[in-house]
C-alpha cells in the first residue's frame, strides 16, 4: 500500500495533543495557573464574540483579515 500523507486535520489533532500534553504538565508543575474569568472578563469576552459574529454576516461592512 503506498504512503499517504497525513492530512491537515490530522497533523492539526496531532499537535493538538502535544500542546494539551504541555499545558497539563504546566498546570500539575505549578508553571501554569488556570483561572476562571471575571465578571469584566466575561462582558468584554461575549463583546468580541458578538462583533466577531456581526462581522461575518453578509453584507457587513466591518473590516475582514484574511
Amino acid at each position: 500500500m503506498p504512503y499517504q500523507r497525513p492530512s491537515q486535520r490530522e497533523l492539526a489533532a496531532a499537535r493538538k495533543v502535544v500542546r494539551q500534553g504541555e499545558m497539563d504538565r504546566a498546570i500539575a508543575e505549578g508553571r501554569l495557573i488556570v483561572r476562571p474569568m471575571t465578571a469584566q472578563e466575561r462582558v468584554e469576552s461575549d463583546a468580541r464574540y458578538a462583533a466577531a459574529a456581526k462581522a461575518r454576516l453578509p453584507g457587513s461592512k466591518a473590516p475582514r483579515y484574511r
